[in-house]
């Protein structure tokens, strides 16, 4: 993977702009917004107009969990862009705990949403649940990307690039279908974000996040 990347050098270095532009829209939107469950919490009160739809107040609720989860796999993506030659394992072992800790929240969330409590977002039911459950699957397929790799080395053992580059073409055609305001309806992952007003800076990390991982799993298929 390692070679792949340093190979490709423009398109390595216009994916750590992205993801430091990505990582940063993300980092804003969870310092200045509230979480779903405070804004609920206020509409309750008496007064303060409980007729709004989450996510249309003036603090533009978000499903903080989600975003960090963002946050921290954008983090992890410009680790791997940025140093390519770094000792697998440790990436490995980052990856593993990702993927262990975000599939406990995913499991934790099911677990609400069946009991008919709040679950991350409440503009759709269930969409605070489909919303992390991408962070799972993200996470998982940078770990299977990673599985054929120790020591700085490919392993024979690692994974076929067959299954890598058919999970690169579900990331890509996530990313077209989330650049296309018409179409975004069809994936819940989105509704947890502000889409009242659903705009590049809303989309953007998202769509980076599809296409950084995509490129990723396209170099370890070349591995």
């Amino acid at each position: 993977m390692a070679e792949f990347v340093q190979q490709y050098g423009a398109l390595r270095w216009a994916a750590v702009l992205a993801f430091t532009v990505a990582a940063l829209i993300v980092l804003a939107r969870l310092s200045a917004v509230r979480p779903v469950a405070a804004e609920l919490a206020g509409r309750a009160a008496p007064g303060t107009g409980g007729g709004q739809a989450p996510g249309s107040g003036d603090g533009g609720a978000v499903d903080r969990e989600s975003d960090a989860a963002h946050l921290l796999m954008c983090l992890v993506m410009l680790a791997m862009l940025v140093f390519p030659a770094a000792d697998p394992r440790a990436l490995n072992g980052v990856l593993t705990a990702m993927t262990v800790v975000y599939a406990c929240l995913l499991l934790a969330r099911v677990a609400r949403w069946r009991a008919g409590e709040p679950a991350g977002s409440e503009v759709l039911p269930g969409a605070g649940v489909t919303a992390f459950a991408y962070h799972v699957v993200a996470a998982a397929a940078m770990l299977y990307a990673m599985s054929g790799h120790t020591g700085g080395h490919h392993s024979g053992g690692g994974p076929a690039p067959a299954p890598m580059l058919a999970l690169a073409g579900l990331f890509v055609a996530d990313a077209v279908i989330m650049s296309v305001p018409a179409a975004r309806g069809i994936l819940r992952h989105m509704f947890p974000h502000p889409v009242g007003a659903a705009g590049p800076a809303v989309v953007l990390p998202h769509v980076v996040m599809d296409l950084g991982t995509a490129f990723m799993l396209v170099a370890a298929a070349s591995a």
